[in-house]
């Protein structure tokens, strides 16, 4: 019975895949009485979901005869998936999208305890609730009507991701920048600070004979104060990047951040919340 072929496979990720953006945005979106897309994509879809149930299903479908297992099973693996798919994610685009850091017997902020119980319950859910019916459903639709299904929304997914990937791409990049101008800018001002600690102790004599002995040096240092100005400028510009070109994530997640030596999530927050005001 549960000799499923790839196609089936894949039907049942799309499936979940929107179920599981219909359960997210509806929820998000009367907490937040406001319209919510969730999601890394723009699509109607939600792949952790479709990943999730899919994982889950292989996993704990060959123990279904003993629901302790399936609990056991269908925890870890989940609890697994959802820790790799958010380091993954923490460290290609430099962004968290979710955050479990204020909860107890958490793990860097990817998992938690209560999450993981949670996920094993679901998983007794899927295999002995709601995985019969969703399949039942999906048998029901003709083999042909299946595949150009199944081609369908692969193409339109594969597009999504595409396009998805590049802007996560473009948002990681701006962050890089903004993050080496901050680190340059805090290296100058410490500089500064120890130039300043180190003249107020020399004499007078002291001093002009050191200005005198190092002209090229202060020559240098009066060039990259002059430049501060312009780095600063070009600080200010990268954010107003920033909370454009992060929008959509920050708005989607109340604890979606940027994982930088830098935290700005909270300007770039009040940023966007000024702008769409203004709009």
């Amino acid at each position: 019975m549960y000799n499923y072929h790839f196609q089936d496979w894949l039907l049942f990720f799309y499936f979940y895949c929107i179920f599981g953006w219909c359960f997210e945005s509806v929820y998000v979106s009367l907490i937040s009485r406001r319209p919510v897309n969730r999601g890394f994509l723009k699509g109607p879809w939600l792949p952790l979901y479709g990943t999730g149930a899919v994982v889950v299903l292989w996993l704990t479908l060959p123990f279904r005869v003993h629901p302790v297992l399936v609990y056991l099973v269908g925890m870890l693996g989940a609890t697994v998936l959802e820790y790799v798919t958010g380091e993954a994610m923490v460290r290609l685009f430099k962004v968290r999208y979710w955050d479990y850091s204020n909860q107890k017997f958490q793990y860097k902020g990817h998992i938690c305890l209560s999450s993981s119980i949670v996920w094993g319950f679901f998983s007794l859910l899927m295999v002995y609730v709601v995985h019969e019916r969703v399949a039942g459903l999906i048998f029901r639709i003709p083999v042909e009507i299946r595949s150009v299904l199944a081609f369908g929304i692969t193409v339109c997914m594969a597009c999504d991701t595409g396009a998805a990937f590049r802007r996560a791409m473009d948002l990681r990049e701006v962050l890089l920048q903004a993050e080496q101008i901050r680190v340059e800018l805090e290296r100058r001002a410490a500089e500064k600070k120890r130039l300043l600690d180190a003249a107020a102790t020399f004499t007078k004599a002291a001093m002009e004979d050191a200005l005198l002995q190092s002209k090229d040096r202060i020559a240098d240092r009066t060039a990259s104060v002059l430049d501060t100005a312009q780095l600063e400028e070009r600080l200010e510009q990268l954010k107003e990047r920033m909370s454009r070109m992060g929008e959509r994530p920050l708005l989607q997640s109340p604890r979606a951040r940027f994982m930088t030596l830098f935290d700005d999530t909270g300007d770039i927050r009040e940023r966007i919340r000024k702008r769409r005001k203004k709009g």
